[in-house]
């Protein structure tokens, strides 16, 4: 049964002879209600004051319980984020050799056709020198053919003119002439056939 200051201060004694003085009783009752009063107030400030400590270590608590839910949060989100950066890394790297070998490739190809349409310039250039000195030589041959015939006629008839010439040899001197241009014509075509127009890289 609890007591309170009030039931200390309204407790009665029954009054015997040569007992207590009841004025120091109740004077001593009087202070131990006191007393009580105060204990009881400040257990009850106690009590309020440890009900907030509790509840702000209880927030605490849940604070705590979050950081660490959040730190291992942003643990697996910072890793998760350094493996996926690793992948798309790792993956960059590899299309950027994949483009690089590509591009090698395209530029060797290039390099190589290049090559070839050089190489095969110069073979035209080849074939057109040749054929083009075959042409000359033949033209200077055909001169100085013309003009070994040419001294040769001056010789043997100096003064001779078209009127003194009978038909034959007016159609002889024809005749081969007609026939040298065409052997010339003809060894012409055959020495330039291999030639084309040149290209340009």
């Amino acid at each position: 049964m609890k007591i309170s200051p009030l039931d200390i201060k309204k407790q009665e004694f029954a009054v015997k002879f040569r007992g207590y003085n009841p004025d120091e009783v109740h004077a001593y009752l009087e202070m131990v209600a006191s007393e009580l009063e105060d204990t009881l107030k400040k257990n009850l400030e106690l009590d309020q004051k440890i009900t907030m400590l509790e509840e702000r270590l209880a927030s605490y608590t849940r604070m705590e319980t979050i950081l660490q839910e959040t730190l291992l949060t942003t643990q697996r989100t910072a890793e998760e984020t350094k493996a996926s950066a690793e992948k798309k890394a790792q993956s960059l790297v590899i299309e950027a050799q994949l483009n690089a070998q590509r591009v090698t490739n395209e530029a060797n190809e290039k390099l190589m056709a290049v090559q070839r349409e050089i190489a095969d310039l110069a073979n035209q250039r080849d074939s057109f020198s040749v054929s083009f000195r075959s042409l000359l030589e033949t033209q200077l041959s055909l001169l100085e053919l013309l003009d070994k015939k040419r001294d040769t006629q001056t010789e043997i008839a100096p003064i001779r003119k078209k009127a003194d010439m009978t038909d034959a040899e007016l159609e002889q001197i024809v005749d081969e002439f007609e026939r040298k241009l065409a052997d010339d014509k003809i060894g012409t075509r055959k020495g330039i056939s291999g030639f084309s127009p040149r290209k340009e890289i």
